[in-house]
């Protein structure tokens, strides 16, 4: 192999590599308007949320809320519900710490349900997703990095 043509994989090398990690799928969430979210949902409540737990795999987010009051149907002092990690999969994002007017049916929540922040919470420090970005383009370029040494150094 010459010497140009390795030069020349090595650059398509380094300007894909990145490309899988960055590249995420397109969705869209659509919502309908007009309607009463209390009617709609079978559980309506005003609550903190106080553990919003995205782990690691998967698409869904579960989020524990404190109850401080119900206004339709039956709940406890604690809630559970899931909702997606993705707002373009119509996920509503919860911050730990927030107090929030939740709408849910069947234990799911989302964005078009009608869920109102009342009072903002403390977060959570960081979003895990973008952690995982950019630890993954790090090591991807890490990769290419010790991959083109290697190649500088055979030739």
């Amino acid at each position: 192999m010459t010497l140009h043509l390795r030069r020349a994989l090595v650059l398509l090398l380094l300007v894909l590599a990145p490309v899988p990690i960055a590249a995420q799928p397109a969705w869209a969430c659509s919502c309908a308007t007009g309607f009463d979210p209390v009617e709609r949902s079978d559980t309506a409540f005003v609550g903190v949320a106080d553990d919003v737990d995205a782990g690691w795999l998967g698409n869904e987010v579960k989020v524990e809320f404190a109850v401080e009051s119900v206004l339709k149907g039956e709940a406890g002092k604690t809630v559970t519900l899931v909702t997606m990690k993705s707002s373009a999969s119509c996920g509503y994002k919860f911050v730990e710490g927030g107090r929030y007017r939740v709408f849910a049916t069947d234990g799911e929540t989302n964005s078009c349900d009608g869920n109102e922040l009342l009072s903002a919470g403390h977060g959570t420090g960081g979003d895990r997703t973008r952690m995982i970005f950019w630890g993954g383009t790090t090591l991807v370029l890490m990769a290419v990095a010790g991959g083109v040494t290697w190649l500088v150094r055979r030739s």
